[in-house]
């Protein structure tokens, strides 16, 4: 019996330093990964930062989830991408994110929540799910693999880096997803205030074209068929997305 319970004592002895072992050696991987990040937004802190990973060291899940809980990242394959969004852009998320949620309080609404796509791991910067993920899957989105939205908003900058990354992530989410609405939003890369809001209070549907504005802010709305409609903003102006939920373009102009 004495020696029954010492080798049960004994494995379980194994099991707590097998176990205690394995987050050492996560934290330490996590502690690297960390550095290789920082050292790389030293260099560079501005728009989409991308740092290039060896194959498999951003495959363990856990490091992951830390990964996105320390920094504002996106991870497609062995490549790790850094948005650097600043106030201008958080609080835009921020008030789109509540305008959704006011419309229809039945979905869920959020601003930079993870979800995965062909184990690439994605933050839409204003997202509504018309089901709302499980609490696991709100919570550890990467461990339990949070499915992407039905409504999916980028805001971006007028310069060639930030429009080839949000463009060229929503062609592939296209292409690897079914039911997804996809809103592009784009804000201009200089400083200039946008003009002063007019005196008239009427408020109307905004007015499509055919092609991409020059100069921004404007808005790119996919159909159902992935053809793009393109808008120009202006105040006291709307879009009705698919779903039908509205974006007043003054949200966004408000904040330029």
């Amino acid at each position: 019996m004495e020696m029954i319970t010492n080798m049960g004592f004994s494995l379980q002895k194994n099991k707590n330093s097998s176990s205690m072992n394995n987050s050492i050696s996560m934290q330490s991987k996590f502690g690297e990964i960390h550095a290789k990040i920082e050292q790389k937004l030293k260099e560079n802190y501005s728009g989409i930062v991308k740092i290039n990973f060896s194959a498999g060291e951003l495959g363990d899940l856990k490091v992951c989830e830390d990964i996105h809980n320390a920094f504002n990242a996106e991870i497609m394959a062995d490549n790790l991408f850094i948005k650097c969004d600043g106030g201008e852009k958080e609080i835009i998320h921020r008030k789109l994110a509540n305008s959704f949620e006011n419309q229809n309080q039945n979905w869920w609404t959020s601003s930079n929540t993870i979800c995965t796509v062909k184990n690439n791991q994605y933050r839409p910067d204003v997202s509504v799910w018309f089901q709302s993920p499980t609490r696991p899957q709100r919570r550890m989105p990467i461990i339990y693999p949070c499915p992407p939205p039905n409504v999916w908003i980028e805001i971006f900058y007028n310069n060639d880096k930030d429009h080839s990354y949000a463009f060229s992530k929503i062609k592939f989410l296209q292409q690897n997803t079914n039911g997804i609405e996809f809103v592009a939003i784009s804000l201009p890369s200089g400083l200039d205030s946008f003009h002063s809001k007019p005196e008239t209070e009427m408020i109307v549907h905004a007015t499509n074209q055919l092609i991409q504005p020059t100069k921004a802010p404007y808005v790119c709305h996919w159909d159902l068929n992935h053809n793009k409609i393109w808008y120009k903003m202006d105040w006291n102006q709307f879009i009705t997305l698919i779903c039908g939920l509205t974006i007043s373009f003054d949200i966004v102009l408000k904040e330029l």
